[in-house]
């Protein structure tokens, strides 16, 4: 394969390389060079995992070896699923899989693609002989901004000293892995920036940093994540819509217990039919927030918890009335717990602001079907999907629609899609439609995979139901 076909494999797609002329020489110099990303075991794996893994195969295509690192002791680090390793692991042997159900067996079995737990490399003193010489070629105002890499807060440092590590671990992992190539989303600027510095400052190989684009939550708060805890389900809003219509016979309901009339009470005083609505839809979900923001418990008693400002003793009797609220209402709706897998605690995340590989072809389409796309407004998740998952993996997207609404539409690039949706000749609900139908193809394998190989991903759903989200 020429220079230029192998650089146009590599970029293909990114969002920025760091640098251009840097990738070049390695492809000039290295027949098989190395690259890398690393993954924190962390949850369930969603979709924007497909924009890294299509990177993945077009590296090994363009002829990179490609080492996955298991993050497990960053993820420990990191608190997740409570720091136990155990758990992390299991996790981790997950999303080996999800790349054997992507299709990458033969690079794996190969030596293309390799598998590399953090916690190996950690059995080795010259490892942390290179932790410490990353930390010691860094300020700690440079580490403490680098801490964006694990989704947290500069300032976060100071609740648990061992967050400092992590950058400087997350670089000593590029060099200790040999890496000519380190790849990642935007998130990961910084670790990649960090180990560039340190290079110049230590004379070690510096990396070429390749960024991919992230994807947008469906609610369009932040990014899309990985969570524990399930994450299909029921449809919440019409749950909500069908709770509001009969709140006044709800209030006289005598299989209600008295303290869930009382909250259904407290939701029904001073408060609009649309607010009432995403309460109820928040409590019926189990979450703890409204729209991200507000608190639950200050809709609910608002005396005694205005701004989210409440004891630890009220929070408690608080969520144990909604838990049984919860219970109430779901027996009052014919609704089951078990049809949508969930676990009966209050939940800090939303498995409805992410689409996950293994989600049932109804849930994708009711999560897109909520996700937030006004008309006209091309900067969207819905639009985000289009142009770095449908396009990539399917080619083109059909619009099916009525004559009377303009007849169908065919779109062979993302430009002309966005084009036409910007200028309204295109609606949010054909949009999201077509979208549904495509993404549920995109994603059968994996669903398939996992209907024909359910150990990890039945253990790690077992794990979160252990510790919640």
């Amino acid at each position: 394969m020429d220079l230029e076909r192998r650089l146009e494999l590599v970029m293909s797609g990114v969002e920025e390389v760091i640098t251009e002329s840097e990738l070049k020489e390695r492809l000039q110099a290295k027949e098989m060079p190395r690259a890398y990303v690393g993954y924190e075991p962390s949850g369930f794996v969603h979709i924007g995992w497909l924009i890294i893994t299509k990177k993945i195969e077009q590296l090994i295509e363009a002829g990179f070896q490609v080492d996955i690192l298991l993050a497990d002791w960053h993820a420990f680090i990191n608190d997740k699923f409570g720091g136990d390793l155990d758990k992390i692991k299991a996790c981790g042997e997950y999303i080996m899989d999800c790349y054997k159900a992507y299709g990458l067996g033969t690079a794996i079995d190969s030596g293309r693609l390799r598998f590399v737990w953090a916690s190996d490399m950690a059995d080795s003193a010259k490892y942390w002989e290179r932790v410490l010489r990353v930390a010691k070629a860094s300020t700690l105002s440079r580490i403490r901004r680098s801490m964006t890499i694990m989704g947290r807060k500069e300032d976060e440092g100071d609740l648990d000293s061992s967050k400092f590590l992590y950058p400087s671990m997350q670089a000593a992992d590029i060099f200790e892995l040999e890496v000519d190539v380190a790849i990642g989303g935007m998130d990961q600027r910084h670790a990649h920036m960090l180990a560039r510095d340190v290079a110049d400052k230590k004379g070690w190989v510096k990396p070429v940093a390749l960024h991919t684009p992230l994807l947008s939550s469906l609610s369009r708060s932040g990014r899309m994540e990985m969570v524990t805890g399930p994450t299909g389900g029921l449809d919440y809003p019409a749950l909500a819509s069908k709770v509001e219509v009969d709140l006044a016979l709800l209030m006289v309901n005598q299989t209600l217990s008295a303290e869930t009339r009382a909250l259904l009470d407290g939701l029904k005083k001073d408060m609009d039919v649309e607010k009432r609505r995403k309460a109820l839809e928040v409590l019926l979900a189990g979450r703890r927030r409204v729209g991200g923001k507000t608190p639950i418990y200050s809709l609910l008693q608002k005396d005694d918890a205005e701004n989210g400002s409440v004891t630890t003793v009220l929070a408690k009797d608080l969520e144990r009335q909604m838990a049984l609220a919860r219970k109430e209402l779901f027996e009052y709706l014919g609704v089951s717990e078990e049809q949508e897998g969930a676990v009966p605690k209050m939940s800090k995340s939303d498995p409805d602001s992410g689409i996950y590989l293994h989600d049932r072809e109804q849930d994708i389409l009711r999560k897109l079907n909520k996700a937030w796309c006004p008309e006209g407004v091309p900067d969207n998740p819905v639009m985000e999907i289009c142009q770095t998952i449908i396009f990539p993996y399917r080619g083109t997207l059909d619009i099916k629609r009525p004559e009377k609404w303009g007849g169908d539409l065919h779109f062979t690039e993302y430009e002309a899609l966005r084009a036409a949706f910007a200028t309204k000749q295109l609606h949010p609900a054909d949009l999201k439609k077509s979208v549904g139908k495509d993404l549920i193809e995109v994603l059968r394998p994996y669903r398939e995979y996992f209907e024909a190989n359910p150990g990890t991903l039945k253990k790690v759903g077992e794990l979160s139901a252990s510790i919640g989200r």
